[in-house]
């Protein structure tokens, strides 16, 4: 006879996925499986809390459509009544059933039934000094609510998945608007190496697993530059940005001039002569004669104000035109 999982046993499995050495998106999406081995639901999602900007991003969801989410994110956590209970008064999990005429609130009947959802619940996430990092919302197309057990489980997994969610804030004095703005293309370089769809962001071009951009991210996963300029393989130039948050580095990027009015073949010259090469190497790696690249390089030295190579190829790393030295992944091709 084989007896019935105990609640304990969800806390204790979530408690272990929590610290694994995996990104804080990975978790939350194992998190978020394991709950629904445990509890009945159809939809579920976890939002992290940017306390600088005052709003909620998804770090992972099952089942819920964009609407819904975009309004778990801002309405529901603004404006509805039983959220600000259980952010601001009483930090206990609330079920629809919970609030009386819940289902004829704004909430319930302009957002979630009409999503397909009949219950559902919220649990308000906070650490053990007491800081609100996010929340888990759980849904439901049954009309039947969740067990007071399973609330008495989401009580105790509160200070257990909060950290995962203060794992996914951006920096102190920026916000994930700032970090996101004008992206055309954002992901998450893991520590382990990897480049990771963060939830709602794209990565389906330049920071495809196929890319040249990603190899080369990957081949310099330790880098400490923040920002840099990159030419796409079609020969267009992009500001590519990183920026440290405790689970990994944020990659985003987004079309934009170089610096000094370099055009794009003298970013890709530029970037060779900070990794140390003449021209003749230079002319090899990028299809060109040496006489074009001593032209390539007498532009670069006008525009940046220098008169050496060594100087302008110290000038670039410093203010982050290009990478730190270090041999390219990938061949850097223009297409003319």
């Amino acid at each position: 006879m084989t007896s019935r999982p105990s609640p304990l046993d969800l806390v204790a499995d979530v408690a272990a996925i929590c610290v694994e050495p995996t990104p804080a998106a990975a978790r939350a999406a194992a998190v978020l499986e394991r709950i629904g081995e445990a509890i009945p639901l159809e939809a579920a999602a976890l939002s992290t809390f940017d306390p600088v900007e005052g709003r909620h991003f998804t770090v992972a969801e099952i089942g819920y459509s964009d609407p819904v989410l975009t309004y778990l994110n801002d309405g529901f956590v603004n404006e509805d009544p039983a959220f600000l209970t259980m952010r601001f008064r009483n930090p206990r999990p609330l079920r629809w059933c919970d609030i009386p005429n819940y289902r004829n609130m704004f909430s319930a009947h302009e957002v979630f039934i009409p999503g397909g959802f009949a219950e559902g619940s919220t649990t308000c996430l906070f650490t053990r000094d007491g800081r609100y990092t996010g929340a888990l919302h759980l849904s439901s197309d049954s009309p039947l609510p969740i067990s007071d057990s399973a609330v008495e489980t989401l009580i105790a997994l509160q200070r257990v998945i909060a950290p995962v969610m203060d794992a996914m804030r951006p920096p102190e004095g920026q916000t994930w608007t700032d970090l996101l703005e004008e992206a055309g293309e954002a992901a998450l370089l893991t520590t382990d190496r990897r480049l990771v769809t963060l939830p709602g962001l794209r990565r389906d071009k330049w920071l495809a697993d196929d890319s040249p951009l990603t190899a080369e991210l990957l081949a310099n996963a330790d880098g400490t530059v923040h920002r840099f300029a990159w030419v796409s393989p079609t020969g267009r130039c992009h500001e590519v940005r990183r920026t440290r948050l405790a689970a990994g580095v944020l990659v985003t990027l987004r079309e934009a001039a170089a610096p000094y009015r370099l055009s794009p073949r003298e970013v890709q010259v530029l970037t060779l002569v900070a990794v140390g090469l003449g021209n003749p190497d230079i002319g090899l790696a990028l299809s060109l004669s040496p006489r074009t690249v001593a032209t390539h390089v007498e532009h670069i030295l006008a525009k940046l104000g220098c008169a050496t190579r060594v100087a302008a190829a110290s000038k670039a790393v410093a203010e982050e035109i290009v990478p730190l030295p270090g041999p390219p992944a990938t061949p850097l091709l223009v297409r003319t």
